[in-house]
């Protein structure tokens, strides 16, 4: 390994002088030079154990030795005592990183002051230990499956999550504005650039002036579409790429967004999006984005009904009859399984701000 990269899990007991390091400690305190040639030994100070042959040298080069090898045997004892305990935290500490390590895909670079990058993740999470990290992400995980009925990776869901917090803390939002945020949706301005994933991109810097945070985080493998939490009076909406679809991304956030407007400080986690199975209110804010985006709930039943019925429909043809942008339509499509790799979409993915 390269001297200049950070390794994954540092053993610790790297932090301790071995005897042998110590004995050329006091060598050079004494002004003792050449003592590797006295001692005939080659890298005197990653010794671990002083042989007969090294003591008896000593005995000869310094006076006092009788003292000193009292010190030095009792420093080895303890250094190798030491030494075993470190390995076996050595070896915890490994397979804690392995859990881990998907953090490292939403860090930024931001976290890199650690001694190791199992200390930067820490870092990451705000924590001094890596049990409260799985404690944290085990409460996340159930208020998810309380939710949802899709499984869950619990410590990828709170990698996601806490990438959204950091996000959060690092904006300096206004008071939030819930008028301005329904008038920007009511305006409709955004229906000319609902095929631009520039645009969509762009919409974090919109929504601030509102004092809404949005981000935009690359979706993990078992987390969610997008959430919605309330910290400090501010909504905080977070959205995947799953799927890298912009339609996708586009019902995702109205989703959020009917959240946000409907169900004022209530923490949401989304598994799926418009699933039959859903509460009172994963309804309302289905209701919410088909009413904006879809202009109802005609477009996907009718893409249901047709399919059943072995009615022929294209993307275009349905986006005319029910007034809808055709990424719309073909969304509905791909959510039937009508055709859905001959489907047109227009990919988006959020990856560029974490290379």
């Amino acid at each position: 390994m390269e001297a200049n990269v950070k390794p994954a899990v540092l053993n610790p007991i790297v932090f301790r002088n071995t005897v042998g390091a110590e004995l050329v400690d006091i060598l050079e305190a004494r002004g003792i030079k050449g003592y590797e040639e006295l001692l005939k030994v080659e890298d005197l100070a990653s010794k671990e154990k002083l042989s007969k042959s090294i003591h008896k040298k000593l005995s000869n080069i310094l006076e006092d030795y009788s003292d000193i090898k009292e010190y030095l045997e009792r420093f080895q004892a303890d250094y190798l005592e030491e030494k075993e305990r470190c390995q076996s935290s050595y070896a915890l500490a490994k397979k804690n990183y392995t859990r881990l390590k998907k953090a490292r895909q939403l860090m930024r670079g931001e976290f890199n002051d650690g001694y190791d990058i199992l200390d930067d993740i820490m870092d990451f999470f705000g924590v001094n230990a890596e049990d409260e990290i799985f404690s944290a992400s085990e409460k996340q995980a159930a208020l998810f499956r309380k939710q949802n009925n899709v499984s869950v990776d619990p410590i990828n869901l709170h990698v996601w999550l806490r990438r959204g917090e950091l996000d959060f803390y690092s904006l300096s939002l206004p008071q939030y504005n819930e008028q301005a945020l329904q008038k920007w949706i009511d305006n409709r301005d955004w229906l000319s650039n609902i095929d631009n994933p520039i645009y969509f991109k762009g919409l974090p810097n919109i929504f601030r002036s509102f004092g809404v945070a949005l981000t935009l985080v690359p979706y993990l493998e078992k987390t969610v579409y997008g959430a919605v939490r309330w910290i400090d009076g501010h909504p905080l909406i977070e959205i995947s790429d799953r799927n890298r679809d912009l339609a996708t991304c586009w019902f995702t956030l109205f989703h959020e967004l009917g959240h946000v407007i409907k169900h004022k400080n209530k923490e949401i986690y989304e598994g799926d999006i418009n699933s039959t199975v859903s509460n009172n209110y994963e309804r309302e804010a289905n209701k919410f984005a088909n009413t904006y985006l879809f202009n109802g709930d005609n477009l996907r039943k009718a893409v249901f009904n047709r399919k059943n019925g072995l009615e022929p429909m294209t993307a275009n043809s349905l986006a005319q009859e029910f007034g809808v942008n055709p990424i719309f339509s073909a969304y509905w499509l791909r959510r039937a399984q009508y055709h859905p790799t001959l489907q047109p979409h227009i990919s988006i993915d959020f990856t560029e701000a974490y290379q």
